[in-house]
């Protein structure tokens, strides 16, 4: 079905406009309601060209596939509704956040735009972007079950969801470099792989580790300074969540060292780093992806966002990625931490009928398949992976199986006051893993810590 046949009508547009402003949107935890076609939004005639503004940190520079992806992108959107014009303002990331608030306190706000998980809960929460399922309620080619398991983690609360998944979904996993595996005997096979814990793990760290004297030259695996991210990879390989949640479904705390996750995983990354030295040491100088591309570890942790640049920058590697092992607990099992970016429209937007219209095209098939021909780009659709485009770079690249996968079980990146979140976090973990704080203390006070962040913002 082309794109053009599934288009909200601005007849059915305004229809759940009006709708939004009843019980559904007072269901989401107060947020905004989106204005009637009465509350100042003047009906233009029907053949009349719309501007949409729409915000997005990604621009036009930085490579080749972004800079094609932008020069496509107006015509593409006029291919799918003629009567939209796009109006597109680059916001740099460390901007957006404290650029958006202050444009939704002025009333001043796009028609539509990117969100990063970071920030999307917690504008909700705000009342600063509206909840969009009176318009997927009536837009079935977005309908929720149209996306892949856990594409929506972060784009919903409770019955309300406030955003849809754009790109991705992007997920933390391992790369390994397949011909040092080989070299060492230890097994390349994936569905061996799929099952080691983090003492298998350790165990082929250890034999991929190359030592010169007591200088580590080669790593098996390069331990980094955990972060927030790690907190959720770990959580996963236990079987819990980054957040606790109440019998609706709703985020009420921390729940990171559920089954002593946190403390578990900071244990295995001292040992690693101090004890079984698999890792060269943690300092600011080391260029852990640099080493991977250049062969001089075995394994590093990143992301699908550089599987197109490995095949471009280095095609002679011979490399593949695995999840990360599961923790050796009841219900442990091979997690990661995963997160979809998302479009979502302010509140205040002064045409929310041209913002659905683009949010309807970006977030539709037939863009998301020019986006992977423009720049292998994945994406949330589960038609997408149905699709002989999806199917002929399967073939060239193989790995790219592993994006759907990684989002089924992953645990969600922290999407709740994450800005306050890291600051508690990042130098208590910094602190732990320099061995001037013990595991156990570190993580309850960062559990406390947390706990009173997230009731102050009306999470307990």
């Amino acid at each position: 079905m082309k794109m053009l046949d599934r288009k909200l009508s601005r007849r059915r547009f305004l229809a759940i406009s009006a709708a939004s402003t009843g019980a559904i949107l007072a269901a989401a935890c107060a947020p905004a309601q989106a204005p009637s076609a009465g509350s100042g939004e003047v009906s233009a005639p029907a053949n009349a060209t719309q501007t949409v503004i729409y915000w997005d940190w990604w621009g036009p520079t930085g490579s080749a596939a972004n800079q094609a992806l932008f020069e496509r992108l107006p015509n593409a959107l006029q291919e799918h509704r003629a009567d939209l014009e796009l109006d597109y303002q680059n916001v740099p990331f460390g901007e957006y956040f404290r650029k958006f608030l202050a444009a939704h306190a002025a009333g001043d706000v796009p028609d539509v735009m990117h969100c990063s998980v970071y920030w999307a809960r917690d504008f909700f929460d705000r009342g600063a972007i509206l909840d969009l399922m009176p318009f997927i309620e009536v837009t079935p080619d977005l309908a929720p079950e149209q996306f892949i398991p856990g594409s929506l983690l972060q784009a919903t609360k409770g019955p309300a969801q406030y955003g849809v998944p754009g790109e991705g979904p992007d997920s933390n996993q391992i790369f390994f470099n397949l011909d040092l595996f080989e070299e060492a005997g230890v097994t390349t096979d994936a569905d061996e792989i799929a099952t080691w814990d983090w003492n298998d793990f350790t165990d082929a760290a250890k034999e991929l580790t190359k030592m010169d004297g007591d200088e580590v030259v080669q790593s098996g695996f390069l331990v980094a300074t955990p972060t927030a991210q790690t907190l959720s990879v770990w959580a996963s390989c236990h079987g819990v969540d980054f957040y606790s949640k109440n019998a609706d479904g709703i985020e009420n705390g921390v729940g990171f060292n559920e089954k002593n996750a946190a403390v578990n995983g900071l244990h295995w990354f001292l040992d690693m780093l101090y004890e079984s030295r698999v890792s060269q040491p943690i300092a600011p100088e080391r260029q852990d992806w640099n080493q991977f591309m250049q062969g001089t570890t075995a394994m590093a942790q990143s992301g699908p966002w550089n599987y197109g640049r490995l095949r471009a920058d280095v095609p002679e590697l011979n490399w593949s990625t695995m999840l990360w092992p599961a923790a050796p607990v009841d219900g442990g099992h091979a997690g990661t931490a995963v997160w979809n970016n998302m479009l979502v429209i302010p509140a205040k937007a002064k045409s929310q009928e041209a913002g659905w219209g683009f949010l309807e095209f970006w977030c539709g098939l037939d863009w998301m398949l020019e986006r992977l021909a423009i720049g292998d780009w994945m994406a949330p659709r589960k038609d997408f992976y149905e699709t002989a485009e999806y199917k002929a770079k399967l073939e060239e690249l193989p790995i790219l199986a592993m994006v759907p996968k990684a989002s089924a079980v992953g645990t969600p990146l922290v999407y709740i006051q994450q800005s306050a979140l890291d600051a508690e976090i990042q130098p208590v973990l910094e602190a732990v893993i320099l061995r001037q704080r013990e595991p156990e203390e570190a993580v309850q006070e960062l559990v406390d810590k947390g706990n009173e962040i997230l009731a102050k913002a009306g999470y307990a």
